[in-house]
This record gives structure tokens, C-alpha cells and sequence, in this order.
């Protein structure tokens, strides 16, 4: 975890918060806290974050102080006293407003009982949200499925691009639901891409979202002077999964490659797809001009990975190396699929030309390689 242990990062962002908003002008003597936490953050890591945090809440008085995570596919803590694991499926959720944009959102009960409520985040690129962290902590974090699919809608509109966090409807949309649910005091982790924390800031919601994606552009995004012709990309160990969620990494990369380039992504996939619903729409609708229509009149998460898909495949060609059968990936998703990536770089040679220039992104999930002149 670097030179210095995540608690300890941890208590000097919570003594030195952005912009002097301290977390003890949040408590009263007697309230009730919750913690809610992305699992996506590493398991260590999250563990000494929320002791450290809960520690720290104790001294300024709240009576007790519960732990939410959302279910998703990382692993998560069930020995961590007081969790609560949140499924925007099963657990029932209390409406506490519509966003501007017409987003119900629907919170957990035992959280929205909380009066003081922390969101430990990660910041890394998202397809969504442009940057994962602070704005999460309600859509879609601790809300229902009918609040996070009404907020992943507003996609139909348009993608952003990684770690933009303007001009982007969605990301706007979480901010407007994290209001109606109260203060929340942002802490959020930066990753040194190598599995461990590099920095961590707390403080007010937007400042430390918006700080988070300063420091992560510095951090990891690899400045090129000229376009490349072949990117060949990872998921990592996490996206990397499934399909469903390693598509996304390839946005990543797109600022870097050249028009009608190809991308490789490296996936192992080794639990195969990843979602019914991204199956299904990729079956039904091979032409985006129909998935499009299908999703602005009956949108269904899932299909929004679709749209996805078929707006990397306007801008490049993709190869894909996993396990996963070849002629599935050739015919459901129009991908080309190879069994090594050594393999799928000569193919891409062939296409490309022998003089084409490679970039090989070991850890696509963190990188955000683009121009020098952005």
C-alpha cells in the first residue's frame, strides 16, 4: 500500500479536508452514521478506511455507525461488523425525490435514517460518470434499480469522454440525487495503479469529486504527441471478468488511437458474459440504429453497454482476446477474436499496415493515455 498504511492516509485527509469542511461539522453528540462504501475499493483497504473513519466519528460523539456496500460482482466483507449489503433488486427503498432531470431516487432506509453519512470512493475512469467516487454514494450506490436505470438512461444521449466531468447529464443527475439526500462527506481514494492508494482526499461532495479528477489526470494519463494506429489494452484482473464490464475499458483508450484504428483488448472473461440483458440486446439488435430506438422508448440496463459497444465499433475495429468460444464472439458481438495477444497483433498488422504504430496498455482499467495537446 505505498509507504504509508491506508488508515494513516486516511487520517490526514480526514485533518486535512479540502477547503476546511471538516467532518465534525456534520455530527451531533447521540446521531447515527453510515458509511457507504464502493466495493470496488481493495478489500484491505476499505477495511482500514472504515475503522479508521468509524474510529474517528466515535470520538466526535455519533452513538453508533453502520457500513453500507452495494452487491456487485467484487468480492466484499461480510465479517465487517454492522454491514449491510445493498441490492438495488431486493432491498426495499424509501423515494425522497425526483432530480431535475426526473430521476426518482430511492434510498435505503437504514441509511437515509443516518444523519451523518461518509462515502468512500474510488476514483477511476467510468463510461458513465466520466470518474467513480463521491457522486456514486446515491445512483447508484444505495438506490434501486428504477433510480439507477432512469439515471444510466440518460446515455442514450451520448457518452462522455474519461474523467470528463462536464457536459455530462448523467454525472449531473447523481449529483442532483446526492443533494436530496443531505450532506455527504466525500473521502475518496486514488489508486497508484500498481494495487495500492496513492492519495486520499476528504471533504465536501463536488470539491473532492472535482479534485480527485485533477489529481487523476496527472496521475495516469500518459501524454502521447502522435495518434497510434494498434492499442492493445487489458482489463485488469477486476473488469476483466466478464464482458459486460470489460467493453468499457476500451473507452479509455479511444483519445489515443487513430480514426478507424484497431483496438485489442485482452480479457480473459473467465465468467463469460456478464449480463442476460447485454446477451439478449446483442442478439436482437446487431444495428445500433434500432438498439438507439429500442432504449429511448424502453430502456433496460444492460442494453446501455450495448449502445456502448456499437459506438466503439463507429470509431475502430476491436479484437478480442478471452476465453470465451471464437465463433460466439464473431457472431453475437462482431468482434474478432483471438486466442493469444501476439496472435491478435499480427492480425492487426495486416490490417493496419507493417509501419503501424503500437501502444500496449498493461492496466486499461486505471490509464488514460491521450494527446499532448489536450
Amino acid at each position: 500500500m505505498g509507504t504509508k498504511s491506508v488508515a494513516t492516509l486516511v487520517e490526514n485527509a480526514l485533518d486535512n479536508p479540502l477547503g476546511g469542511a471538516q467532518l465534525r461539522d456534520l455530527v451531533k453528540p447521540g446521531a447515527q452514521a453510515g458509511i457507504i462504501v464502493d466495493p470496488i475499493i481493495p478489500l484491505e483497504a476499505w477495511r482500514e478506511a472504515v475503522d479508521a473513519i468509524t474510529s474517528r466519528l466515535s470520538a466526535l460523539g455519533v452513538a453508533s455507525t453502520k457500513v453500507f456496500v452495494r452487491k456487485r460482482m467484487s468480492f466484499t466483507d461480510s465479517a465487517q461488523n454492522n454491514l449491510r449489503h445493498l441490492d438495488p433488486l431486493q432491498n426495499s427503498f424509501t423515494e425522497i425525490g425526483k432530480t431535475t432531470m426526473g430521476t426518482p431516487v430511492d434510498l435505503d432506509p437504514d441509511l437515509l435514517t443516518c444523519e451523518v453519512k461518509v462515502m468512500v470512493g474510488l476514483a477511476m475512469p467510468h463510461f458513465a460518470s466520466g470518474l467513480t467516487g463521491g457522486p456514486a454514494a446515491v445512483i447508484p450506490s444505495s438506490s434501486s434499480i428504477r433510480s439507477i436505470a432512469k439515471n444510466r438512461s440518460l446515455l442514450t444521449k451520448g457518452f462522455p469522454a474519461p474523467l470528463s466531468t462536464t457536459d455530462n447529464p448523467t454525472l449531473s443527475d447523481s449529483f442532483d440525487a446526492c443533494k436530496l439526500a443531505g450532506p455527504i462527506y466525500n473521502v475518496t481514494f486514488l489508486p497508484d495503479g500498481l494495487g495500492g492508494i496513492a492519495e486520499v482526499l476528504s471533504g465536501e461532495l463536488e470539491s473532492v469529486f472535482r479534485e480527485s479528477a485533477s489529481n487523476y489526470d496527472k496521475m495516469h494519463s500518459s501524454r502521447l504527441e502522435r495518434k497510434l494506429d494498434i492499442i492493445v489494452v487489458s482489463a485488469g484482473s477486476l473488469l476483466g471478468m466478464d464482458l459486460y464490464h470489460a467493453i468499457r475499458v476500451i473507452v479509455n483508450v479511444l483519445g489515443a488511437l487513430r480514426k478507424e484504428g484497431t483496438v485489442i483488448l485482452v480479457a480473459e472473461c473467465s465468467r463469460g458474459i456478464g449480463d442476460s440483458t447485454f446477451l439478449d440486446y446483442a442478439r436482437r439488435f446487431p444495428e445500433r440504429k434500432d438498439l438507439g430506438t429500442e432504449l429511448r422508448h424502453r430502456f433496460r440496463l444492460g442494453g446501455h453497454v450495448n449502445l456502448l459497444l456499437h459506438d466503439i465499433f463507429e470509431r475502430c475495429r476491436v479484437q478480442l482476446v478471452s476465453v470465451l468460444p471464437e465463433l460466439f464472439i464473431r457472431d453475437t458481438f462482431n468482434m474478432k477474436p483471438s486466442q493469444t495477444a501476439s496472435e491478435a497483433v499480427q492480425r492487426a498488422i495486416r490490417v493496419e499496415g507493417k509501419e503501424s504504430k503500437i501502444l500496449v496498455v498493461p492496466r486499461g482499467d486505471f490509464t488514460v493515455p491521450i494527446m499532448e495537446s489536450s
